[in-house]
């Protein structure tokens, strides 16, 4: 009886799940557009699995454990109705977030909402990990959850032995992990690419997928498609349709590298300079340096790089000192005499107008703040401006500029900068505050502390002289700026 009931439950996977399926990879990415049928593959290959080896470890996480029931367990392919003929003769058990197999393979259905949850599976060992909505998480939540996929004391045979223990996980573009999701699996490597990563990556053998809507044929694609029309966030739409990776979906900041990067120069020595600071220990510190264009200059064209206008009054950060472990999102434990120490040799005798920093510098512990002992190396600091609304604010509009001309620029060896700034996403809860605090964002506080320092003054007569420039940029007439930058 038993044999004909499992006889009789068949589980199909389309062209482009059976490849995720039947990979040699061993930590796999699928996903990009919504619709691609990331959560049915993940139910499908972990029961396959489950059947095929005896006494497997099968972890399947959501950030949020109502999302989890309503994705994986509940509907019409569902676990539940999956696997409900089996149930009915005793070949599985569902208890609660755990599915039992006859055969000692077990599916555990986990929950990580924030960073410290991740502990609770400190003593697991997961033979195949599963991820559903990768995005959602932090790269520290992965990393630890990546460091539990061992397997020991299971029977495998030849061709098993190579593909576990495996991670798979699933994903659209957007979320608080765009940036590192995408820097882990789609930077420097082609869609469907394979290749072995080193031991300090876990030395899995990785892949990314690409799937489209048009790639699960269970779905009416035109009907799907309208429905995701119908968000009415462009970039949203774009990042869900086409799964477009290079589209951050609820990106907290409109900034490009072809608008507000630019090339390495010599800051004109009449320019204001100031810098910055955001503190951490354990978490990553950032030092930016910045300069406040007088009168307006020309950076001249060089190599690749084409000429460009700065604004009167346009700050630009031109330095930057970041303070990592190398590891996402963590600090690397220097103390603030060192720092301070380091601050000033990177200046080698540059005067700065002032500095600016954090206020939690100025917090006592038991002894001096990091303020006190950064003072008496010689780097003195004025408490910065700490308001997230107005901070982000000042940003926007600053990116946003006047006449189309950004008064805020970056220069291209701001490598953290541009590494962690442009993929930050708002805060859904408080979109008017921001980037989500969850994100590697020390980068955008320090920018907060110094661009709030000088907050950005507009006036009639300077929007005019900066629409005569322009026009004079564009009609090539050299003579118009008072600066030039060679």
């Amino acid at each position: 009886m038993e044999s004909q009931q499992r006889q009789q439950v068949s589980f199909k996977l389309h062209p482009k799940q059976m490849l995720a399926a039947m990979s040699p990879a061993t930590e796999i990415l699928y996903g990009g557009s919504a619709g691609g049928g990331k959560s049915y593959l993940m139910r499908i290959a972990a029961i396959r699995w489950c059947m095929e080896i005896a006494n497997l470890q099968v972890y399947i996480f959501r950030r949020i454990r109502e999302d989890l029931q309503k994705n994986h367990m509940e509907g019409a392919q569902g676990f539940r109705v999956l696997l409900a003929p089996w149930e009915r003769v005793g070949y599985v058990q569902i208890v609660e977030d755990e599915i039992r197999f006859q055969n000692g393979s077990k599916i555990y259905l986990c929950h990580c909402k924030d960073e410290k949850d991740r502990f609770k599976y400190q003593g697991a060992e997961i033979h195949v990990l599963m991820i559903d909505e990768l995005t959602h998480f932090t790269e520290v939540i992965y990393r630890f959850l990546r460091s539990r996929v061992r397997m020991s004391g299971i029977d495998l045979d030849g061709a098993q032995k190579k593909r576990f223990p495996r991670i798979l996980c699933g994903s659209n573009p957007g979320g608080i992990g765009h940036g590192w999701v995408k820097a882990t699996w789609l930077d420097n490597h082609k869609p469907m690419d394979i290749w072995k990563t080193p031991s300090n990556e876990g030395g899995f053998i990785r892949q990314f997928i690409p799937a489209r809507l048009s790639d699960n044929p269970s779905l009416d694609e035109q009907s799907y498609s309208d429905n995701l029309s119908g968000l009415g966030n462009e970039a949203l739409v774009k990042a869900m349709l086409e799964g477009d990776w290079d589209v951050v979906s609820g990106a907290a900041y409109d900034i490009s590298r072809s608008r507000h990067m630019v090339r390495q120069f010599d800051i004109p020595a009449h320019w204001t300079r100031f810098m910055a600071i955001d503190w951490g220990y354990v978490k990553p510190f950032s030092v930016g340096w910045y300069a406040v264009c007088e009168g307006g200059a020309v950076i001249a064209a060089r190599g690749d790089w084409p000429e460009i206008y700065i604004p009167d009054n346009a700050i630009v950060r031109y330095r930057e000192f970041y303070g990592w472990n190398g590891k996402p999102d963590t600090g690397a434990k220097m103390e603030a005499p060192y720092v301070a120490r380091e601050i000033l040799r990177m200046e080698n005798g540059e005067a700065m107008d002032y500095r600016v920093g954090d206020t939690g510098m100025w917090a006592r512990n038991d002894g001096p703040s990091v303020q006190e002992r950064m003072f008496s190396e010689g780097v003195r600091l004025r408490q910065s401006e700490k308001d997230r609304s107005s901070g982000y604010q000042e940003i926007c509009a600053r990116l946003r500029g006047e006449d189309d001309i950004p008064m805020f620029f970056v220069t291209e060896n701001c490598v953290h900068f541009w590494r962690t700034f442009p993929p930050l996403v708002l805060d859904e809860a408080q979109p008017e505050k921001g980037p989500d605090t969850k994100q590697e964002d020390h980068c955008n506080d320090e920018v907060q502390y110094a661009l709030t320092s000088r907050p950005m003054k507009k006036t009639k007569d300077q929007r005019y002289i900066r629409q005569i420039r322009k026009l004079r940029i564009e009609a090539n007439l050299d003579r118009y700026a008072p600066y030039r930058v060679k």
